[in-house]
């Protein structure tokens, strides 16, 4: 019987660091399977935040607004992906990750379709807030799948392989979008039966063949088991006894996060992740105007190029693989205990691409230099974005072990807001002044930002000794 040893024999854990019940250590199968279902279903809300933005101009035409006040619709989901966590990830702490990713999922589904099905301008932008707050629960909560599943050492590989399918559904989204908006006036209704249609068939699959990962809910279902085999009503587990209560959820997931946002690491890690991010967005505001608007290619063709983000994040996942390696070699080095300074040297790298990216495709976008120029600044900036994206996450959640939910959830809302305003003034900025001078504007911000991992790898140790979190939030 797999009982805890000690004072209450009867507490149910795992049966030793090799139990097989436990998913650290289920097959590799089993949990690749896992987390690229889980990436699918993260893989959707990401397409649907930036497929919207090809159809704004159909939406604008049909209710009479502008295209500036129809791109609303892309701020509004992604706003509400930024409060998804707070309300989600209770839910995946209570009732599992299947509950509190899967539900929400298919809910957001719901919400595609009734955008789609809207009469009215008022109507598209709740229903758009709505997808994206239920749509913000895999992308919030998939983070903890991979901590259930996957070991320390493996993880940062498994993340890089897991970004490969999220990170695709923004540069995917503009070209989907655009194949709708030559579909005709009702192009961009389909555009969100598309999103609605997705959801459902990824959760129709997921809820019938992924596992449950939350080791806690786990064991709840093993002495649930055991009491019934063995008739013994003394056999518990931990989860079972936790008493969740309105105040925890309240404390933990909506006034520590905003907590966590005043303490050094946390601030500086959430605005750098947090302006990467809106950087993505704004890549695929930026491919259209310079693809169209400048160089006079098709609304389809157009946005072809921003699969070089894709791939971009391919050259940065080797980059984030290396890293890992190097961080594995860091930590047997120290036998085992974390050295989160060492998540950011690939960091370090990402910083210097990002800004460089930046000015090769700002720069290179008039007509007279040839197409690659741009699209190769592209691959360079997302290189960069995800490495440093990455980077801020690790070296989060390695900082602040106990409170990694909290600092990720307060990086979420953050990089949600920010991604959330870059789309607009995005638009406005490369129309107005140009794409040259619009992205140079952004380059000189992320050579300010330079400093942050050169920084916190020289000091970090020092900072975290200091613990100023631990002053604000008991």
């Amino acid at each position: 019987m797999e009982v805890a040893a000690g004072s209450d024999k009867f507490l149910v854990t795992f049966k030793g660091e090799d139990d097989p019940y436990c998913p650290l250590n289920w097959p590799f199968r089993k949990r690749a399977y896992t987390t690229f279902a889980y990436a699918l279903c993260t893989f959707g809300p990401q397409v649907a935040s930036s497929m919207y933005g090809q159809v704004s101009q159909d939406i604008a035409a049909e209710y009479g607004k502008s295209t500036i006040v129809a791109t609303l619709g892309v701020s509004m989901f992604l706003l509400g992906v930024g409060f998804g966590p707070m309300f989600f990830a209770p839910i995946s702490e209570v009732y599992g990750r299947k509950m509190g990713v899967l539900v929400p999922f298919f809910v957001s589904g719901i919400f595609a379709f009734g955008c789609g099905a809207a009469n009215n301008f008022q109507t598209v932008l709740l229903m758009r807030f709505f997808q994206g707050l239920f749509g913000g629960a895999p992308i919030a909560n998939t983070g903890g799948v991979l901590g259930d599943i996957w070991r320390p050492n493996t993880r940062a590989i498994a993340l890089v392989f897991y970004s490969f399918v999220v990170t695709g559904g923004p540069p995917v989204g503009p070209i989907l979008g655009s194949a709708f908006s030559t579909l005709g006036k009702n192009g961009w209704r389909w555009s969100q039966y598309y999103s609605g249609i997705y959801a459902l068939v990824i959760f129709a699959l997921a809820i019938t063949t992924i596992p449950e990962t939350y080791h806690p809910v786990l064991l709840a279902r093993k002495a649930k088991r055991l009491r019934i085999d063995t008739g013994n009503w003394a056999y518990h587990a931990e989860h079972e006894e936790w008493d969740f209560t309105l105040q925890e959820m309240v404390t933990k997931h909506f006034m520590r996060p905003f907590a966590m946002l005043l303490t050094p690491i946390v601030t500086s890690m959430s605005v750098y992740g947090s302006f990467v991010f809106g950087i993505l967005y704004l890549g695929v505001v930026a491919v259209p105007v310079t693809f169209t608007d400048v160089r006079g290619w098709g609304t389809v063709v157009a946005t072809l190029p921003s699969l070089a983000i894709f791939f971009g994040v391919v050259v940065g996942g080797c980059i984030n693989i290396l890293g890992s390696l190097h961080y594995a070699r860091a930590l047997a080095a120290k036998n085992g205990n974390p050295v989160p300074e060492e998540r950011l040297v690939a960091m370090k790298v990402g910083s210097l691409l990002m800004p460089i990216g930046l000015f090769i495709f700002g720069w290179t976008s008039p007509v007279q230099y040839p197409w690659f120029a741009p699209v190769s600044g592209l691959v360079l900036l997302a290189a960069g974005f995800l490495t440093v994206f990455q980077g801020c996450i690790n070296y989060l959640v390695d900082s602040f072990p106990r409170y990694a939910a909290s600092a990720i959830a307060a990086t979420t809302f953050l990089r949600s807001c920010s991604a959330a305003a870059f789309p607009i003034f995005g638009r406005i900025m490369f129309t107005t002044i140009g794409v040259p001078w619009g992205a140079s504007i952004i380059g000189i911000v992320a050579i300010a930002m330079i400093p942050i991992p050169f920084f916190f790898y020289r000091f970090g140790a020092k900072v975290r000794a200091k613990n100023p979190y631990s002053k604000q939030v008991s």
